[in-house]
């Protein structure tokens, strides 16, 4: 019997219209060189592929009066048809037509009768690319094994025949009777007590804990301290999304000349957007704001389904000014805050879905969104910003050269908006959801990041490459494109 983990069944229980949990993936595919690509070879590819990954043909089969876990059972409805659908853009077909798109199938649950996930061809983007969107929901992958669904999906050549990992065999799942489902949860419900009481034991733990980090000469930000913003609040069932990418080679050049680590330029450059829209707003808090950033608890090469994390909160320290030193200062609080989070995790030894029955986690997150609590009490972050790396090589999917692999992360919890970056090639390609109701313009807020690390950029002494600038002068003088060089844009 294979049970969802705590951590999985948590995004089950917390989901609803409000907060669908789900992630997404969008690929922006190049087919110009892969003769035939279309949505039924697109289709005959992913069929070929799917025994590699079974977690994808199971859904979850519920424990009766939700006394325990869900469990993942073969589905034996499958039909690869019910997953993958197809859609073409309105002209123009350009990003903002596809951030539409994608937005609306954000919006919308996943059936939970059929395996959590679906795929979506779509047709009609500019310079004849194609994009290939996957929605997967927060119980089967994290930011790591979502990644790795690129192994199975994806290949390092465009005619490859297979993809480079084993056919797994994890045997069959098959469906459980209701009475051994309610057998087995009513034992474990018999087991809680002592569970309640070595989570107590490490609750008080974990408190000691981070008292004696909150007493550092640099401590991380106080528990439940997030200052209110425009973009918290309850939310709602709509969403929006953007998207764009910044060239890794100006990411790591922040990094080398000014001392600090990538996901420090990354926290920074959002930090910096996020400011920017505050203060054009006149609603720039006096205290920093707070990101939840999800850290990998996987062992090296670790692809598995499932969530392997754990999270810390990040000062965003948007009360600096200086692109410089709130750069500084995020790279400081980085180490206080992963540092308290290291400590917190090695004490972890059950939380509270471990033991509390599905049906309480229902109730309870039922009665916080219709009670709009969001709005009530206190944030522990105001955001969600992740960081997961990629390959930096070239991909292919069924032929067709991949150009873009743009994240998206779930909002929860009175967060309206999840930025996530995805390190890929020579891209960092960043994807934003948010809550049309509580942020107006994530493009603006893409705008100011873009902004924010030509600021970095110039600080630490970045000089435009001389091909580069070659190009540019050629472009503004009007003459044509030398030879090897390009006149046309991405799909960015």
């Amino acid at each position: 019997m294979k049970r969802l983990s705590g951590m999985d069944a948590m995004f089950l229980s917390m989901e609803g219209t409000e907060w669908p949990q789900h992630t997404l993936g969008l690929m922006i595919l190049d087919p110009s060189d892969a003769p035939g690509f279309d949505f039924e070879h697109l289709r005959d590819h992913l069929d070929r592929r799917l025994p590699y990954l079974p977690s994808f043909r199971r859904r979850i089969q519920e424990v009766p009066l939700g006394l325990d876990r869900p469990v993942w059972v073969d589905d034996p409805a499958f039909k690869l048809d019910y997953h993958i659908h197809r859609a073409a853009l309105p002209a123009p077909g350009g990003e903002k037509e596809l951030a539409d798109v994608v937005g609306e199938i954000l919006a919308r649950q996943l059936n939970r009768n059929q395996p959590l996930w679906e795929s979506w061809f779509v047709e009609g983007l500019e310079g004849g690319r194609v994009a290939f969107i996957a929605k997967t929901h927060h119980s089967i992958v994290d930011g790591v094994s979502g990644a790795g669904l690129s192994s199975v999906l994806c290949d390092v050549t465009p005619d490859a025949k297979g993809p480079i990992v084993d056919l797994p065999d994890e045997g069959e799942q098959p469906r459980h009777s209701s009475l051994e489902l309610f057998a087995k949860g009513t034992l474990s419900a018999a087991a809680t007590p002592p569970k309640v009481v070595q989570y107590l034991g490490q609750t008080v733990r974990n408190a000691v804990t981070t008292i004696s980090h909150l007493r550092r000469d640099d401590p991380p930000p106080r528990p439940m301290s997030a200052p209110k913003t425009s973009f918290n609040g309850a939310l709602s069932s709509h969403r929006s999304f953007a998207y764009t990418s910044l060239p890794v080679a100006h990411i790591k050049h922040v990094k080398n000349g000014l001392g600090v680590k990538v996901n420090d330029v990354i926290l920074s450059v959002v930090a910096g957007a996020l400011r920017t829209y505050l203060t054009k707003r006149d609603a720039l808090p006096e205290t920093p704001v707070l990101a939840t950033v999800p850290m990998s608890t996987r062992d090296a090469g670790d692809e598995t389904p499932g969530n392997h994390v754990h999270t810390m909160i990040a000062s965003m320290c948007t009360d600096v000014e200086d692109p410089v030193e709130r750069l500084s200062a995020i790279h400081n609080g980085m180490n206080s805050a992963k540092a308290l989070a290291e400590d917190l995790q090695a004490g972890q030894s059950i939380g509270l879905t471990d033991f509390a029955p599905p049906v309480l986690l229902n109730l309870m997150f039922k009665g916080f969104r219709a009670a709009k609590l969001e709005d009530k009490l206190p944030l522990a972050s105001n955001l969600i910003v992740s960081n997961v790396p990629g390959p930096p090589i070239q991909l292919y999917m069924a032929g067709a050269k991949i150009e873009h692999i743009v994240p998206v992360g779930p909002l929860t919890v009175g967060m309206g908006i999840n930025v996530t970056v995805f390190s890929y090639g020579g891209n960092v390609d960043v994807g934003i959801q948010a809550d049309p109701d509580l942020v107006e313009d994530p493009w603006e807020i893409l705008e100011g990041a873009k902004a924010e690390l030509d600021r970095l950029l110039a600080a630490s002494g970045w000089e435009e490459p001389v091909a580069k600038k070659s190009a540019s002068a050629t472009k503004k003088t009007g003459a044509a494109v030398p030879p090897g060089g390009s006149s046309g844009g991405s799909a960015e």
